[in-house]
C-alpha cells in the first residue's frame, strides 16, 4: 500500500491543493487541516467526503465520517495540514464544489434579515 504519497486535487478555482495519503489508523484525526475519504476509482479516485479538521484531540467527527465514508467504499485518506482556519474552510469549500463528492458539509446558510420579511396581514375585513 503506498502511504505518504503526495497527491494534488484541483477544486473549482483551478488551484491544486496538495494532500498527503496517511494511514486510517494513525493520528491524522489531530492535526489541523482537512481531509478527503476516497474510494479507488477507473480514472484515479471518487472522493466520499471532504471535512474540515479543527485539530482538537478528542474530536470524534472525523473518526465518525471516516466511518460514514467507509461504508461507501472509501479506502484511502488524504490529508493537508493547514492552520489557517479560513484557508481551511476555503479549501474545503473548493475542492466540494471542484469535484462531486457523495456527502456535502453543511452550509451556513444566513438568515432572512427582518426588513427582507413579509408582515403577516392582521385585521382583515371581509
Amino acid at each position: 500500500m503506498n502511504m505518504n504519497i503526495s497527491v494534488s486535487f484541483r477544486g473549482r478555482s483551478g488551484k491544486a491543493w496538495d494532500f498527503q495519503r496517511v494511514p486510517k489508523d494513525a493520528a491524522w484525526a489531530r492535526s489541523p487541516g482537512a481531509v478527503i475519504f476516497a474510494a479507488p476509482d477507473s480514472f484515479g479516485w471518487r472522493i466520499i467526503r471532504v471535512m474540515e479538521l479543527t485539530g482538537r484531540p478528542h474530536d470524534l467527527q472525523p473518526i465518525w465520517a471516516l466511518a460514514e465514508a467507509e461504508r461507501y467504499g472509501a479506502t484511502a485518506v488524504f490529508l493537508a495540514l493547514e492552520f489557517d482556519a479560513r484557508e481551511r474552510k476555503c479549501m474545503v469549500a473548493d475542492i466540494e464544489e471542484g469535484f462531486s463528492p457523495v456527502f456535502l458539509n453543511p452550509r451556513e446558510v444566513p438568515e432572512a434579515k427582518e426588513s427582507q420579511r413579509v408582515p403577516a396581514a392582521t385585521g382583515l375585513a371581509a
